[in-house]
């Protein structure tokens, strides 16, 4: 205001103080998009089909299925109780992209990186 009353020319901080809006329609949009990434961004699973090869391999991975007493899902995680943990190949499962490896006892907790329901589905029936 001051520099007004001495013909001072205006700076980009003067500018700023008039136009007060834009960093508020811009904090909003920060705010929307990440809401938005937060409440309503879910990340597309492979819904590929497993075939009987490749439940076969997995199966095998645990020792076969007499080594395997139950399969149940959780989510994305499933649980596999076995007879003997030192018969299944936990390296294999790392290699075929198995995250989240977790050996409790006689149980076997994992994440496939794939929709394995056909595994669960094949073996309890």
């Amino acid at each position: 205001m001051i520099r007004q009353l001495f013909f001072e020319p205006r700076t980009y901080l003067d500018w700023l103080n008039d136009n007060y809006w834009w960093p508020v329609i811009l904090c909003v949009l920060i705010i929307v998009v990440g809401f938005y990434f937060i409440f309503f961004y879910k990340p597309k699973t492979k819904t590929a089909a497993l075939n009987n090869d490749e439940v076969m391999a997995i199966m095998n991975l645990f020792g076969g299925s007499d080594n395997v007493n139950n399969i149940t899902k959780n989510g994305s995680r499933f649980k596999f109780e076995v007879k003997k943990v030192e018969e299944c190949n936990l390296e294999g499962m790392k290699d075929l992209g198995c995250t989240g490896i977790f050996v409790s006892g006689t149980q076997i907790k994992l994440i496939f990186p794939f929709s394995a329901d056909e595994l669960v589905e094949k073996y309890n029936s």
